[in-house]
């Protein structure tokens, strides 16, 4: 994944679909125009009305939750949608892998013993996004493994 985000419409499409395109976004630093600098922070939300982008939330490596005026924002250096596994902000990345196991948990619970196409492409995105070991301890990998190879093999 690691793409590089071009600016603040690009944060806000990726926050907007997230659930889709799965991930988090990350950058170096964010310094604020008070002097203070936030190193490996993810983006959690973007404000805006109309056209025009007003707050901007983000959890630092220290677990700290900012909301920040974006006129207090003297910048966002190398801001890069990654994978949940990939992620350098651990106290982010450990919140966001209990959240997607709980989900992927209910999921598997709610289509136990239906293995369609959606399921395994839903199951296939939150196991690329959280790690395959991760998801080890709440998923059979099997079923991804053997339904894999028979579309590999019908291909």
């Amino acid at each position: 994944m690691n793409y590089q985000v071009n600016g603040l419409t690009d944060i806000y499409t990726i926050l907007a679909n997230e659930r889709r395109v799965g991930g988090a976004i990350e950058a170096e630093s964010i310094r604020l125009s008070s002097g203070e600098v936030f190193k490996n922070p993810v983006i959690t939300s973007i404000d805006y009305t109309g056209s025009v982008f007003y707050t901007i939330g983000f959890v630092s490596d220290s677990g700290l939750k900012m909301i920040v005026n974006v006129r207090e924002i003297s910048s966002i250096v190398s801001p890069v949608h990654k994978r949940i596994h990939e992620l350098r902000n651990s106290y982010y990345k450990s919140i966001k892998v209990k959240e997607k196991l709980k989900y992927l948990k209910r999921l598997c619970e709610v289509n136990e013993g239906c293995c369609t196409e959606p399921f395994v492409q839903e199951v296939q995105a939150i196991v690329n996004d959280i790690g395959l070991e991760s998801a080890k301890g709440v998923l059979n990998v099997s079923l991804l493994r053997e339904h894999q190879k028979a579309v590999q093999i019908a291909s």
